[in-house]
């Protein structure tokens, strides 16, 4: 009540188009309505917690009345305030809308933004706090298609995958509907999420959450066979450990450090997931964290990697060695089990360096490698030393070395040429945003990370050179984004241009639901290189905010290709040679 006060006549203007300033007050008087009475219930819950704690039990037993009175006097306002997430959500969205006529009246615009984060945070907070076992998850439907390629053969997409069960069906003979549930429970100690559906099929679908050959040159399928698996199973604890804050996770849970060191891959550009898009690799095992004080920071891990399976497929296999195609072999090192550490250094509040070494552990020796011709191996170690720092509100940059070592046991196989170093800065003001950043992965440095796409290849290794990025918000409604790279060769050819790729995209609100994204990109493989192959992708992309709890999109892509390299474990479904054809699809999500 008294958010909108109409103007000094008394009236509301009902006739008259409401001005972007008036839209700015009103929003200002909304978030300061919610703020006030956020920061009521905090003192109350506070105050009541402070009364709770001071309670000795009366001899025989009791309750104390006045306290519970209390307590039930706010269930009905903590009630309400848990509805408040679709509202909260609109209002972040609102804010950096609206942020010129804001700050025209004088209202801190980033502290507004900060309460209103904080203000998620709370009511989040009293949401976890509706049972002892919170039950949630979320339902998915994915639906895509594709048309036959100028060659006869399907055309893959930018994930290297193509639409149906054929590589020649097109149209509706090349529809796949895979459909996915997730159900977790949840308590103060513990966690579970058990998966059913055909979003995970054995060559077909989806086919793992991660980065393998085998996945490349195949069908999303049509109608796959559904599938169970446990995606996260453990029970967590925290002490005080000898003076320093601890806590644990033990069982099935997700995993990553760095994209150079340690992280899945996102091989779903079409679906939309955090159990696909978070990085994290399954470990069955125990991670530990260590707070020495202050921002200095430890973690451990060590456990089985790949125990998430389907039958005898894995899930999100971690598979060292085929990263590549067409430079060194098609081996790869199966990895078995995993330990690391990361230590993390705190820069005051901008920023810190992290000092990470991984272990992984394969159960045979493969030969062949990239490393050293003919050796064996079992084992990799990857060793990272990285550094990001905000220098100002504008501007930050980011620095990373590394290593990689192919082991036989504890014998060192490698050979050299198995560094990486990387260097990148930002800079954004108002509605620009700038970037431009420096790469060195030498031929024989591999790791389970995610350092880029080009085409549809990823983590290139043996190239060197520099990237850019450009962001520009034109307009509430419209945006633009362009980037750039060219990469040389460093020991290819002796040293040549291997890859040029640039990327075009828009994104154009069209009106309060419905948004429109479209991007251009090119990739270039040159001097023999990847054989000189070519990919070209044009997107167009149709996003329908249905608030925070569901997702509506629609995508069509067209791919003009010239492949020349084969896939390794291909199954020939486009074939190599110019090609070009369309794929379409759409995704419907809802999380409860």
């Amino acid at each position: 009540e008294g958010i909108i006060t109409g103007y000094p006549d008394g009236t509301f203007g009902g006739k008259k188009n409401i001005t972007r300033y008036e839209m700015a007050t009103l929003l200002y008087a909304i978030y300061q309505n919610m703020k006030n009475v956020t920061d009521g219930l905090n003192s109350q819950i506070e105050a009541l917690e402070a009364r709770v704690n001071a309670i000795k039990p009366a001899q025989g037993g009791g309750t104390d009345t006045s306290t519970m009175a209390a307590l039930n006097a706010l269930k009905s306002d903590v009630s309400s305030m848990k509805a408040w997430g679709d509202d909260i959500s609109q209002l972040k969205k609102m804010a950096s809308s609206y942020e010129k006529e804001l700050s025209s009246l004088g209202v801190d615009v980033e502290a507004m933004k900060k309460d209103i984060k904080d203000m998620d945070a709370r009511v989040k907070a009293l949401e976890n706090k509706k049972s002892a076992v919170q039950i949630s998850g979320d339902v998915n439907f994915f639906v895509s298609a594709g048309s036959k390629g100028s060659a006869g053969n399907a055309v893959i997409n930018q994930d290297g995958k193509f639409a149906g069960g054929s590589a020649t069906g097109a149209g509706i003979d090349s529809l796949g509907v895979n459909h996915e549930l997730a159900l977790s429970l949840k308590t103060d100690t513990a966690k579970a999420t058990l998966v059913i559906g055909n979003g995970l099929g054995t060559g077909s679908a989806f086919n793992n959450q991660s980065f393998s050959q085998e996945r490349f040159d195949t069908a999303y399928g049509q109608n796959g066979a559904s599938n169970i698996y446990i995606h996260e199973l453990y029970a967590n604890l925290s002490d005080s450990l000898v003076g320093m804050n601890f806590d644990a996770k033990i069982g099935r849970q997700g995993v990553k450090i760095s994209p150079m060191v340690m992280q899945r891959l996102d091989t779903t550009s079409f679906f939309e997931n955090d159990r696909y898009d978070n990085g994290e690799f399954a470990l069955d095992g125990i991670t530990a964290g260590f707070n020495f004080g202050g921002s200095t920071k430890l973690g451990l891990f060590l456990g089985n990697v790949g125990g998430a399976n389907l039958g005898v497929n894995n899930v999100q296999p971690i598979r060292i060695g085929a990263e590549e195609f067409g430079l060194g072999s098609a081996d790869t090192l199966n990895v078995a089990r995993a330990m690391g550490a990361v230590l993390k250094f705190g820069l005051g509040e901008n920023g810190g360096i992290t000092a990470s070494l991984v272990e992984f552990d394969g159960n045979t020796v493969s030969t062949g490698t990239a490393q050293t011709a003919g050796a064996g191996f079992n084992r990799l170690e990857v060793y990272g030393l990285d550094l990001d720092y905000k220098l100002s509100g504008n501007l930050s940059f980011a620095a990373g070395t590394g290593k990689s070592s192919f082991k036989t046991n504890n014998s060192d196989n490698s050979s050299g040429n198995n560094q990486r170093q990387n260097f990148s800065v930002k800079y954004g003001a108002g509605d620009l945003s700038v970037g431009v950043g420096y790469r060195k992965i030498e031929a024989n440095y591999q790791a389970p990370g995610d350092w880029g796409r080009f085409g549809v290849f990823r983590n290139l290794n043996d190239v060197k050179g520099v990237d850019f990025s450009l962001g520009y918000k034109v307009s509430d409604s419209l945006s633009l984004s362009g980037s750039q790279a060219n990469l040389d060769t460093i020991t290819f050819g002796g040293g040549v241009r291997g890859v040029e790729s640039t990327t075009i995209g828009a994104n154009y609100k069209i009106n309060s639901n419905w948004t429109l994204m479209a991007t251009l990109e090119d990739t270039k493989f040159k001097n023999g290189f990847y054989n000189n192959s070519e990919f070209k992708y044009t997107t167009l992309g149709f996003g329908y905010d249905m608030g925070a709890n569901q997702l509506f999109k629609l995508w069509y892509q067209v791919g003009d290709n010239l492949l020349n390299t084969a896939f390794p474990a291909g199954q020939g479904g486009a074939g190599t040679g110019a090609n070009k054809g369309a794929f379409i699809g759409a995704q419907f999500s809802v999380k409860f």
